[in-house]
């Protein structure tokens, strides 16, 4: 208290004339026009750079937040799809009993469900590309779990530690999805290419199918892993097997892997009763 005493008292004269400066020149600036203009301006340069951090730290917490608010959005979307179930609500299948509650409406019986993860590491430009995810064992998943975008396919779980998984993306020559291109409704199997991380190729279409431009390939839905009419891209391109009477098409693909924040990751409820079933299948000879 003595130290600020001692200094007011060696400034008093410095400080009393800052003081009436600024009450100067803020009197002046209220009653003459022009000096008014010139102090605005100068206080413009001189707060716009802190304005601007001010907003932009402001904008980063409200972008993650709408970030957020979207994730949850797109899950209640994803979840309410009618290809998540076994039976929907208008299915002529639900009249036979099995799928009928007490008052004669029909029971959907939910096969898929979605969470959400983040991507922590993604390769778009090596032979085989992969994806990281921030969520493991601890969060249920699997292996052989479908990795979607916002857009459409990004890729399948292939390894799970306890905190984190890796996804084999579709930029990969082993990640090889079942499709289909509509409206044809022909089936194929889609392939990746090296070199080109926003096409893939469906192969195997008849060449008498008429198939357009911008026609739509989606997963065909015969697999444990993907749903059905999950977007994989358009056509982009075809040409033809010169050594068989069929198409291979170029796909441009839904989902721009270059910018991949958050991912959806889809458990099949009824996976493993699925797969045991097919196991005991037996083909015909």
């Amino acid at each position: 208290m003595t130290n600020l005493l001692d200094f007011l008292k060696r400034n008093f004269h410095v400080l009393t004339f800052v003081v009436l400066q600024i009450l100067c020149m803020v009197m002046i600036s209220r009653t003459m026009n022009y000096p008014g203009f010139a102090l605005a301006r100068v206080t413009k340069v001189l707060t716009t750079p802190i304005n601007r951090l001010c907003y932009g730290v402001v904008r980063h917490f409200n972008f993650n937040k709408e970030n957020q608010y979207l994730t949850r959005q797109n899950l209640e979307l994803l979840n309410a799809q009618e290809s998540n179930f076994l039976v929907s609500s208008d299915s002529v299948t639900g009249v036979e009993g099995n799928y009928t509650d007490t008052l004669g409406r029909t029971k959907r019986v939910r096969l898929y469900e979605y969470t959400s993860a983040n991507v922590i590491y993604n390769t778009i430009h090596k032979k085989n590309n992969y994806l990281m995810i921030d969520k493991g064992s601890e969060d249920g998943i699997v292996t052989d779990m479908a990795v979607l975008s916002a857009d459409g396919v990004v890729g399948v779980v292939s390894d799970v530690s306890k905190h984190f998984a890796t996804v084999i993306s579709l930029l990969h020559p082993d990640c090889q999805i079942s499709a289909k291109v509509q409206p044809a409704n022909q089936l194929g199997t889609i392939t990746w290419r090296y070199g080109d991380p926003q096409s893939v190729y469906l192969e195997d279409i008849p060449e008498h199918l008429n198939i357009n431009e911008g026609d739509s390939v989606l997963t065909s839905g015969y697999s444990n892993i993907f749903p059905s009419d999950i977007l994989i891209g358009t056509v982009s391109e075809k040409s033809k097997n010169p050594t068989a009477s069929f198409l291979t098409l170029k796909v441009q693909l839904a989902t721009d892997f270059n910018h991949i924040n958050t991912v959806y990751i889809v458990r099949n409820l009824y996976r493993e009763e699925l797969e045991t079933l097919k196991s005991n299948m037996k083909e015909d000879e």
